[in-house]
This record gives structure tokens, sequence and C-alpha cells, in this order.
């Protein structure tokens, strides 16, 4: 068995499992992974007295666990199993009641899922970056489904067919999958208006993995549905409801 430590990050303990990992790694220097995005969560969580953040990819929580603190409720969804009860000791370390989690993959239907090899030389340290793929990316030879590892399958289906509540603030890292959760999510986000960040790949990522949708696509599909963008951090996309008063 690996040796573990935990280190506290604002307030929030963390188990490394793996020092050399890019997300770990940073938590054991005493920095905040995302911290401009959970700086920017936490303040409009005031500004707009928000309720309910869903997180889709929630990875070992490092959004969602500080987060947790200053809103009513978390619904956390992390599809690959070992990252999923990486998350779920977490949320018990910490003694987290507010989270509700999924471990499911989100798409734009219903299918089983395979995964990156996380001992492969380009996720091995990245455990961020392990994604689903389905049969259909493998036909079509996707770059990361040619590193797919069958040892862990999941499910996948649409965020509109899962029992989650009314929600205000959505985060979606979903390395890729952008247009199809979004549309997996249609009938939610039009009943919800929620304020959406969305990290959406580059081109050249998206056409080594043989996406179907370009980042611009992406883009216009969510301004599409009466919101308009109006914030970019990195690759984070961050778009507001058209009727939201600010």
């Amino acid at each position: 068995m690996k040796q573990q430590s935990a280190v506290m990050v604002n307030n929030i303990k963390y188990l490394i499992k793996n020092k050399n990992d890019i997300i770990q790694g940073t938590l054991l220097k005493g920095n905040q992974w995302n911290n401009d995005i959970v700086l920017l969560i936490g303040y409009w969580i005031k500004k707009f007295n928000l309720k309910h953040f869903v997180n889709i990819g929630s990875h070992i929580g490092t959004v969602a666990l500080p987060i947790s603190r200053y809103i009513k409720k978390v619904t956390a969804i992390e599809p690959f199993p070992p990252t999923y009860e990486h998350f779920l000791e977490h949320i018990k370390l910490n003694d987290i009641k507010n989270i509700d989690s999924f471990n499911i993959a989100v798409g734009d239907r219903e299918s089983e899922v395979y995964f990156l090899d996380s001992n492969h030389e380009r996720t091995k340290n990245n455990s961020g970056g392990i994604h689903a793929v389905t049969e259909e990316d493998i036909k079509k030879n996707c770059l990361s489904s040619i590193l797919h590892n069958k040892k862990y399958r999941n499910t996948m289906k649409r965020l509109d067919d899962l029992p989650i509540e009314k929600f205000d603030i959505v985060l979606i890292d979903v390395e890729g999958r952008e247009y199809e959760t979004i549309k997996g999510a249609i009938k939610k986000i039009s009943k919800n208006k929620p304020i959406i960040i969305i990290e959406i790949w580059e081109n050249l990522k998206r056409k080594l993995e043989n996406m179907s949708t370009t980042k611009e696509e992406v883009l216009t599909y969510i301004n599409n549905l009466d919101y308009k963008l109006v914030k970019q951090l990195n690759d984070n996309y961050i778009f507001f409801p058209k009727t939201l008063k600010v």
C-alpha cells in the first residue's frame, strides 16, 4: 500500500496519494488548485445568493469541498471510480454533510464508458486527465481511445435524467465532452438558467481526439441558449444567463 499524507489547504483536509500528481502536488505545497475559480464562485454565492452548486467532473473535490462551506448544497459528479473513492474519503475526512455525489459519466445519451489507462505516461501524474471514452470513440480511433483500459467501466447518462433539483451555478470539466454534456443537460439548463463555468478544449486538442465539434461551435451553442460570455480564465469560459441581473 502506498503511503498517504494529509495536508490542510484553506481549511480543507486532503489525502495525498501521489505527490507527483499535478493536482495533488499543488495541494501538497499548500496551494489551492483552481483557486481563481473557487474565489469567483465564492464571490457569486454572496452576490447572487446562490443555493445549489453542481460540479460535473469534480475529481477529488478541489472545488466542491471548499465551496461546500459557503453554499447550502453541492452536487458533485465524478466518473472515474478510483478518483470518486478518493473524493468520498475527502468528504468523510472533512465531515461534510451537504454534498450529494454521483459516480457516473455525463453526456448526451446513455452508454457504457471506459477510461484512459491511469498507469500510462500521459495520465499517471495527471489524474485530472483520465477521462471517459465510449465504444464510438474507440471505433473512431480517437487518441484517448488508443490508451483506454477496460479494467474500469461505468455508465454515461444525460444530466437531464439524473435526480438533481433546482441549481443556480454549474462547473463543467469533462475533458472534451463539453458539447455532449450541454446537449444532455438542455432541459435542466433551460429551466434553471444557472451560471455556467465550462472548460473547453482548444481546437488542436479537439482535432487530435477526433471531436465532432470545434471550440467555437461549443461557445455558439451555449450563447444560443440565451446566455452571454462574460469572462474567460485560461480554458474556462464563464457564461451568465441573459436574465441574470448583475
